[in-house]
């Protein structure tokens, strides 16, 4: 026996329109922010705070909204009569040559 279809008349669509345009037209009476990364003020306007910590590369510009500032990475380059190139990827220590040779 096959499925008997069911289908919504006129009056049935209009309730159901009329019910999806009340949800719609909801307002959205409070905001909370979830942690500290976010602050709201007056119930409704939402703020990012960014923190100043040394190394955070997250930032506010200005106009444009948050970007995430990539990294400057330099390199060193060291050596006499071979060269050696050091890119950044962790710390390192050099010796300085005082002058005297030992034996």
């Amino acid at each position: 026996m096959a499925e008997q279809k069911h289908f919504l008349d006129y009056s049935g669509t209009d309730e159901l329109w009329k019910r999806i345009v009340k949800l719609c037209n909801k307002k959205l009476e409070k905001v909370e922010n979830a942690d500290d990364s976010i602050v709201v003020k007056d119930n409704r306007k939402v703020a990012v705070r960014i923190s100043e910590s040394e190394g955070n590369l997250l930032q506010l510009k200005s106009g444009e909204g948050l970007y995430v500032k990539a990294p400057v990475n330099h390199k060193l380059t060291f050596g006499a009569e071979e060269e050696y190139v050091y890119d950044g990827s962790e710390d390192i220590t050099v010796p300085v040559y005082m002058g005297q040779i030992n034996h």
